[in-house]
């Protein structure tokens, strides 16, 4: 049995720690952290012009506006890996994942402050900022149709060598770039995606197409939206970039949902590793802002793979972020089997234009500059159809 006393300890703990980047909200608010095997560990912490922790209060007094759920081993591991951890990733499922209840971009937030970069991380962003341009005027493109593998590879060291996003134009040739939504429910409906973060029940292709068909709520642009999930184990030998050897990638990850309208469907943030975003139905529109410009965008010093951003792009209030009005982004549609190479450290926030499928996968520095140097033999990944 947990003594009170160290219930104490982990509050105050969990106070310096949300503490130490923590940016006050116009208003106070507060996120209710529950504790699930471990209920005298549960706390409110209330946001206000610093980070304190009470009680909950008994049910029905004072609700507050967000609910984050998950287990004692799991807060343990996010403490002891501040520079790793992720919520969305497969071993924090197997602590029982994260379930967020009420203002989710609030309880997210909670999450972001307890991460911290590693000094690889530092790294990573440092030579980002060397290496790229203070701005662009337009993202370059390649038709990838007509290149062989040696001149793909030569293209992509060109742009990670030199920190510019580049758009290989139908470079992506799966079969399921020409499915339509039907197609996909037909033959991939009841393959699982995710765990709802809000319900922690399973969501499957055929959910999300489902409540593309339900209005969002009044006038917010609310989207049905996968996040950055994990890639169905099923599918990742069958979305393997082509021309490219899985060995340099990590796991993909999933980029599911609705039309946004004025909306974002991912906000502004950057990678701590070069994204290559696979599109495979709809359109994305994605602007970038150059790595430099990270003051101008409001960028968080907590975070550990990808950073994100305090302003919003879509809706930006200059009286809170006034630096954003010298802010100078460049944008770039995807098309249906368009691949998007984002280097490290390039910020970058996307509206669907169309309900979407998108696939990203990432390499960092060290392993990208090895493949395409030359030091390791590229396998045939490539899927024909």
């Amino acid at each position: 049995m947990v003594s009170m006393t160290a219930h104490v300890e982990l509050s105050a703990l969990l106070e310096a720690r949300l503490g130490e980047h923590y940016v006050a909200p116009p208003q106070a608010v507060a996120v209710d952290l529950i504790v699930s095997d471990c209920a005298d560990a549960s706390r409110r912490f209330t946001f206000g012009p610093r980070i304190e922790s009470t009680p909950i209060p008994p049910d029905g007094m004072h609700h507050a506006a967000a609910r984050i759920t998950l287990s004692r081993a799991l807060l343990s591991a996010m403490l002891d890996d501040p520079t790793g951890f992720d919520p969305r990733s497969a071993a924090a499922m197997a602590f029982g994942g994260v379930r967020l209840d009420g203002a989710e971009r609030l309880a997210a937030y909670w999450l972001q402050l307890l991460k911290r970069p590693s000094v690889a991380a530092r790294m990573a962003l440092e030579r980002a900022r060397r290496r790229a341009p203070a701005a662009l005027a337009k993202v370059q493109t390649l038709q990838a149709g007509g290149c062989d593998e040696q001149d793909l590879h030569a293209a992509l060291a060109d742009t990670l060598d030199a920190s510019v996003p580049l758009v290989l134009r139908g470079m992506v040739n799966w079969p399921e770039v020409a499915w339509t939504l039907d197609d996909w429910r037909t033959h991939e409906g009841a393959t699982v995606l995710r765990t709802n973060p809000s319900s922690g029940l399973a969501q499957t292709v055929a959910d999300f197409i489902d409540g593309f068909a339900v209005q969002p709520l009044a006038n917010t642009g609310a989207a049905t939206y996968t996040e950055g999930c994990l890639l169905p184990p099923a599918w990742e030998a069958r979305f393997s970039l082509p021309m490219l050897p899985a060995r340099t990638f990590g796991a993909g990850q999933l980029w599911f949902g609705r039309a946004s309208a004025a909306a974002l469907v991912t906000r502004l943030h950057c990678d701590l590793a070069n994204s290559f975003l696979a599109q495979i139905h709809g359109r994305k529109r994605v602007r970038l802002y150059a790595p430099a410009q990270e003051g101008a965008v409001y960028a968080l010093d907590a975070f550990n793979t990808y950073r994100p951003c305090r302003v919003d792009v879509a809706a930006p209030d200059l009286t809170r972020f006034p630096r954003f009005a010298g802010a100078v982004g460049v944008d770039v549609t995807l098309e249906p089997g368009d691949l998007l190479v984002i280097p490290t450290g390039w910020f970058h926030c996307v509206w669907a234009l169309d309900h979407v499928l998108s696939i990203s996968r990432f390499a960092d520095d060290e392993t990208a500059a090895t493949l395409l140097d030359g030091r390791l033999s590229p396998s045939n990944t490539t899927r024909t159809g």
